[in-house]
């Protein structure tokens, strides 16, 4: 017969639970309508949906997959919210196109090393010159 353990004796058994899930990330595809019920949105970023109800604009950052509706067209799209098909490229122009101040590009290194790269070119193709004659 042997004797029982200190955690027998002291101490409940511990059950071990399955860790708890992280919801899924959704991801949309940018373009592709979406639909939840009878209401369609149009994903414009990989997180944020829009819609329109009575000609207002409305975000939508679901948590759940929505059904995609890949046979809609944007001339369709328009007509069942009630909309213009250049204010819908006016709406979806500032999430699509990036501000210009982010598409302006900045030199990569130093002034210091770029003087001193440009330097060291000069005196190589001087060199360069001076033996070819």
């Amino acid at each position: 017969m042997s004797s029982p353990t200190k955690q027998e004796v002291g101490k409940p058994a511990i059950k071990l639970e399955p860790a708890s899930q992280k919801p899924k990330r959704v991801s949309f595809e940018i373009g592709v309508v979406y639909r939840k019920g009878t209401r369609h949105f149009l994903a414009v970023t990989n997180k944020i949906l829009i819609s329109f109800k009575n000609s207002e604009v409305f975000e939508v950052r679901p948590n759940h997959r929505y059904e995609s509706v890949r046979s809609i067209s944007v001339e369709e799209l328009c007509k069942r919210w009630g909309i213009a098909l250049r204010g819908l490229d006016k709406i979806t122009s500032s999430y699509l196109s990036p501000p210009i101040a982010t598409l302006k590009t900045r030199p990569r290194g130093s002034r210091r090393r770029r003087a001193a790269d440009e330097d060291a070119w000069r005196q190589l193709r001087t060199i360069r010159v001076h033996y070819s004659a």
